[in-house]
């Protein structure tokens, strides 16, 4: 009984001894000790974008209430800056609303799609060694489109300058730019895809396809003079004046001399002189 006395003393006592010696928790931190409060603060918002307002499908012209700008802290790759003015331009993919407009939505899906010019369509017409100028047409050439009728106005076989400084935009189905392969040039030659796209403005899409169903086309390939004004838009021709560059068989040939008509002989009169008379004509 006295040992388990004495031991609970001991515990006691050394209970109390420890709790003497723990230090002061406000002087556990020694002198000359500096905490530095760190504030966290809301990253800077400095990038701002165009967003669509509401659903604007493919072939849409932007309007200013068709954007919103946002405003993000990081940099977005491939997005339209909200300084970039985008009234006017046209979609060439569908936006949603709330997403962020992107170079994408304004381009081209393909390659063709891209290098036909505005108010231009391309229009693809089958093509051989003779229509495409001896096949050496190429893209990026300019070209008079000639029209031939078997039976044209007056029933008489005809031919018309249908389109001029028409820019050619594909041949066997290789764009200008595009790296020539050899052999899948010859290939495309030789399969089904023997046609060239030119680029045709939009109000003659009906012309051109009326004359290609109903005639044959022929492909004049325009110098560098020409192609030089054409690239400018000087020389360029639309079905106003092309309606004057019409040539018929007839006028090939010239026209028969009326052969002149026979002189009068005027009146008879007979003049009698004694006993013989003689006949006259007096005009």
């Amino acid at each position: 009984m006295l040992p388990a006395i004495l031991l609970s003393v001991l515990a006691v006592i050394l209970a109390l001894v420890g709790l003497a010696r723990m230090p002061d928790p406000d002087q556990q931190q020694g002198p000359g000790t500096v905490i530095q409060v760190v504030e966290e603060r809301e990253p800077t918002l400095t990038h701002e974008y165009w967003v669509g307002t509401r659903e604007l499908p493919v072939g849409t012209v932007i309007a200013e209430e068709d954007l919103a700008r946002i405003a993000v802290s990081v940099p977005l790759a491939d997005a339209v800056t909200a300084e970039t003015n985008m009234a006017g331009q046209l979609l060439r993919r569908n936006l949603r609303q709330g997403e962020v407009l992107a170079r994408t939505h304004l381009e081209a899906g393909n390659q063709l799609a891209r290098a036909v010019p505005a108010g231009y369509r391309a229009f693809a017409i089958s093509i051989d060694d003779v229509v495409a100028a001896g096949g050496l047409l190429k893209p990026g050439d300019l070209v008079d489109v000639l029209a031939s009728f078997r039976t044209g106005q007056d029933a008489q076989p005809t031919a018309v300058i249908l389109l001029s400084s028409i820019e050619v935009l594909a041949v066997y189905g290789q764009l200008d730019g595009e790296p020539v392969d050899p052999e899948n040039a010859r290939q495309q030659r030789s399969s089904r895809n023997s046609s060239a796209v030119l680029a045709v403005p939009r109000e003659d899409l009906t012309r051109l396809l009326v004359a290609s169903d109903n005639g044959s086309l022929r492909l004049a390939v325009a110098g560098e003079a020409r192609f030089d004004a054409g690239k400018d838009g000087e020389a360029a021709q639309t079905a106003a004046t092309a309606k004057t560059d019409v040539m018929k068989l007839d006028s090939l040939f010239p026209k028969p001399q009326r052969a002149a008509p026979a002189a009068r002989p005027g009146e008879r009169v007979e003049v009698i002189e004694g006993s013989s008379s003689r006949s006259t004509y007096v005009h």
